[in-house]
């Protein structure tokens, strides 16, 4: 076995161990072994073998077996002790550095400032959508000019998508079989502020219900706006933490693509500024 297969076998490793597998696994059991929380004294010794082989394989300097009992036998168990544990500090320290780093990173900056302004226009979106229900709609006439079926809804059932002549995409819950081919003439209720579809009527079916749409806002609600939230709760409690650093990264790429395609589709943005007028 060659002297860093030995070093290793310490961290439970095998010779081929990066740094950073090195690293994470003497964290994880220097803090196992460490004297103040562990009374064992071959605890003791475990953590002064762990210092010691994690200080010759992070700095390479690879030392053959006779030179590494010679140095030992040198020192006496309370020195090894001592080094062990102020290599424990300094490591703990250099670490606690490249997190302190990597979170003022993280929170400073363009792509900072471009979460802020997410995350506030986010939260704006999401009041407005959770207040909608209780605004008025608008009511408008369609004519579909083309429509297919499709047989796996949200949340199951048949659906059907069609498009009109305004350039609408809708999808409806469990259609009548000849709701299109006879029908082509719709009533569709919209929300106030965003024009989300709410509800279909066929002008001139005898089915007098309405039908409600589906894979749309309103479908989701309210999933949609409490998702839209997140930003803005990840931006008022950010602390240096990975729960921290998952709910910034999911909020900037995920919730931000939803935010991106839900301004952009169906001219929400022309709405939004229109308080619904437009």
């Amino acid at each position: 076995m060659s002297t860093k297969a030995a070093y290793c076998k310490i961290f439970g490793l095998s010779e081929t161990a990066s740094k950073d597998e090195i690293r994470r696994a003497y964290r994880k059991l220097a803090m196992k072994y460490h004297p103040d929380k562990n009374s064992d004294p071959k605890a003791h010794q475990v953590f002064i073998d762990l210092a010691e082989a994690y200080d010759i394989l992070m700095n390479d300097r690879l030392e053959t077996k006779s030179t590494d009992r010679k140095i030992r036998k040198e020192k006496t168990f309370e020195e090894r002790k001592k080094e062990a544990e102020i290599r424990y500090k300094q490591q703990k320290a250099k670490e606690e550095q490249e997190q302190n780093f990597y979170f003022q990173k993280l929170t400073s900056g363009k792509k900072w400032n471009v979460f802020k302004k997410m995350a506030y226009f986010a939260a704006l979106f999401s009041f407005l959508l959770l207040l909608e229900p209780i605004l008025p709609t608008h009511v408008e006439n369609h004519t579909i000019t083309h429509y297919s079926y499709i047989y796996n809804g949200f949340f199951g059932g048949e659906v059907i998508y069609f498009k009109t002549e305004k350039e609408l995409n809708l999808f409806i819950k469990n259609p009548h079989l000849t709701f299109c081919s006879t029908n082509p003439e719709l009533t569709i209720e919209r929300s106030w502020i965003f024009y989300n579809p709410l509800r279909v009527w066929s002008k001139n079916s005898y089915l007098k219900s309405p039908y409600e749409t589906d894979f749309s806002v309103n479908t989701a609600f309210p999933v949609i706006p409490l998702l839209l939230l997140l930003p803005i709760f990840t931006l008022y409690f950010k602390r240096q933490s990975l729960y921290f650093t998952f709910a910034y990264f999911f909020s900037f790429y995920f919730i931000g693509g939803i935010f991106i395609y839900f301004i952009l589709s169906q001219d929400r943005w022309i709405h939004f500024l229109s308080l619904g007028i437009l």
